[in-house]
């Protein structure tokens, strides 16, 4: 995939099929997330080896400088807490640093939420990647670190 291919790029390994679609949720945030998400609506999130890391989501990725995406190193995070929240799930991250709260669409409604579109847009408009991950890459940040409320 064309995210895939800039994680390699800057030195990163992507797990496989653990990339879902996200966007800043209200609350009590460190700066670097605020600023993340003042210069982009929606990004991918993507586990890997080592680390999650925050790309803005755009259809030209291949421009993408390794200095757009947000890296949170697994080192870094101290608990994981996701929270149903009507439609969506939000993702508490805790780390030493601070607090990263995104919210993610669930699976069920995504094909015509806008997880599924931006999702089906870059895959070629017909497979909706984000559902396809959704509860997979949810699951392993739960077991990983945290507790599902």
């Amino acid at each position: 995939s064309a995210a895939s291919d800039v994680y390699k790029r800057q030195g990163y390994t992507p797990l496989e099929d653990r990339c879902i679609i996200v966007k800043g949720a209200a609350g009590n945030l460190s700066d670097k997330i605020v600023r993340f998400f003042s210069a982009c609506d929606v990004a991918v999130l993507q586990m890997c080896e080592n680390e999650l890391i925050l790309l803005p989501f755009d259809p030209y990725w291949a421009t993408l400088e390794k200095d757009a995406s947000l890296v949170v190193p697994y080192s870094e995070i101290e608990s994981v807490k996701l929270v149903n929240d009507l439609l969506n799930v939000i993702i508490d991250i805790e780390t030493n640093t601070g607090n990263v709260r995104l919210t993610t669409q669930q699976k069920e409604l995504s094909d015509i939420r806008l997880s599924g579109i931006y999702a089906s847009q870059y895959a070629g408009g017909y497979k909706n990647w984000h559902a396809e991950n959704v509860e997979a890459t949810l699951k392993a940040l739960s077991e990983s670190w945290g507790r599902f409320d």
